[in-house]
């Protein structure tokens, strides 16, 4: 027992031995550290970036970690102006978009520094520490040949531009406006300009006013003011789609989206406008007694294609695209029905077509009492069983067949035919009436709704 308390005294005495060693040896090797390492230099003239890295943590990449810190360091000396009459102190919601583009343009100057070298490296058993500068005079000279190399792709795409516009070609005009301006992004803190025949011009708003220009200048044109639905058209009328300036002259390629319901699902469709009237059958539409509409609306998000990350700062364009939807009144006219029997002289009749002509009015039917009025013949041929005189107890059946004829071309568009209707009272006429009684019961106001979706198909 005690020879094992003496072995681990020995080993307690041996690390702190060792432990001493090591400490006295990170001191021995800090005090040979160059002046960087023991204080971080300072200097009017360059950026400078400096790091510290565990070799402990990163045994087989700490160069390399040392290195991005070191010149994350260094970019974030690089401080980010916004020119008061930038495109981005233009911005509405000023302080919080500022902050943001500010974070947007370190970001961007961390991937892109240039120009920057390492001016030394001190590693210990456990530490690697690296210093890198960039002179600011350089760095200067970097960017500002960026910014001229950025200012002459965005003209290049400003000038295709004012030809696509020239043109008519506006979704191209647009394209390539909206471009140029992306093209100038990392500039949209400061002034950007352009000489033009010695002429110096400043790029970025003219960009803008352009991009807002062109926008406020289209319109959507939609023909006629309403549409009109009847028997007489057959339940379908033309839509005349346009894309216009001001000026009246015509704009192609813009997607536009025409949107209503039909009877049996919601209808969308893209018309891509050209330089003559786009014109869009509109049929089957399901029968509403109002606020029914066509919905017609340039797509512009495929006209402005904007990353999400660029919608915030490029609101002004989306403000200036007030080609706004057009609803489109629909006029959907009902035939007009002229309900005929077999059984119109019969005490009874009057159970069947009262419940008929109901049901008919709940689904906007007009009723008509002549026939020179219609547009359809709705004939109801009544069907009743002789009683059996022998018995005491007398029992009707009662049926009827609907058949509704286009009374121009004659023809023969909807047949209905109902189930048998029982009347039982001990005389004839009771039995006749209850019969008439429970089949008027049995009609609803969804009976005969086929008729209408026959029509509007």
């Amino acid at each position: 027992m005690h020879y094992k308390y003496l072995i681990i005294s020995l080993l307690v005495i041996l690390g702190a031995c060792s432990s001493s060693k090591t400490a006295r040896k990170t001191a021995a090797q800090m005090e040979a550290a160059p002046a960087w390492v023991k204080e971080r230099p300072m200097s009017n003239m360059y950026y400078i970036g400096v790091a510290k890295v565990s070799k402990l943590t990163y045994p087989d990449s700490y160069q390399e970690v040392a290195k991005k810190i070191a010149l994350n360091d260094l970019a974030s000396e690089i401080s980010v102006n916004i020119q008061s009459n930038s495109l981005v102190s233009s911005y509405e919601d000023n302080a919080g978009f500022q902050s943001e583009f500010t974070r947007f343009i370190q970001m961007e100057m961390t991937k892109d520094l240039a120009g920057y070298q390492m001016q030394g490296s001190f590693e210990t058993d456990e530490q690697y520490m690296v210093y890198y500068r960039l002179s600011k005079a350089k760095w200067a000279e970097i960017q500002a040949e960026r910014k001229r190399a950025a200012a002459d792709r965005s003209n290049t795409l400003y000038e295709q531009g004012k030809k696509e516009e020239q043109e008519l070609n506006y979704p191209i005009a647009i394209k390539s406006y909206l471009n140029a301006l992306l093209e100038l992004k990392k500039y949209w803190n400061e002034a950007v300009y352009f000489s033009v025949d010695g002429e110096k011009k400043r790029l970025d708003l003219e960009l803008r006013t352009a991009l807002t220009n062109i926008l406020s200048d289209i319109q959507l044109s939609i023909n006629p003011d309403y549409i009109k639905l009847n028997y007489k058209n057959h339940f379908k009328d033309k839509l005349i789609i346009s894309v216009v300036n001001k000026k009246g002259e015509m704009l192609r390629d813009f997607p536009v989206r025409v949107n209503y319901r039909k009877v049996s699902v919601p209808f969308q469709t893209t018309v891509f406008s050209d330089t003559k009237k786009q014109s869009l059958k509109i049929e089957s539409v399901k029968y509403k007694p109002n606020n029914l509409f066509v919905i017609t609306e340039i797509e512009k998000d495929k006209v402005l294609k904007i990353k999400s990350e660029d919608k915030k700062m490029l609101k002004f364009i989306s403000d200036a695209f007030q080609a706004n939807p057009v609803k489109t009144a629909i006029d959907y006219e009902l035939p007009t029905i002229y309900i005929s029997s077999n059984k119109e002289k019969s005490n009874n009749y009057h159970y069947l077509k009262d419940a008929i002509q109901q049901s008919l009015g709940k689904q906007y039917f007009t009723i008509t009492n002549s026939a020179k009025n219609a547009d359809l013949l709705f004939n109801i041929n009544v069907h009743e069983s002789s009683p059996s005189a022998s018995t005491q107890v007398k029992s009707v059946l009662l049926s009827y067949s609907i058949e509704v004829q286009e009374k121009v071309k004659h023809s023969i568009i909807y047949t209905y035919s109902s189930p048998k209707y029982k009347g039982v009272d001990y005389a004839i006429e009771p039995a006749i009436e209850k019969s008439y009684i429970k089949a008027a019961e049995d009609i609803n106001d969804s009976s005969f709704r086929n008729l209408l979706q026959t029509i509007s198909d």
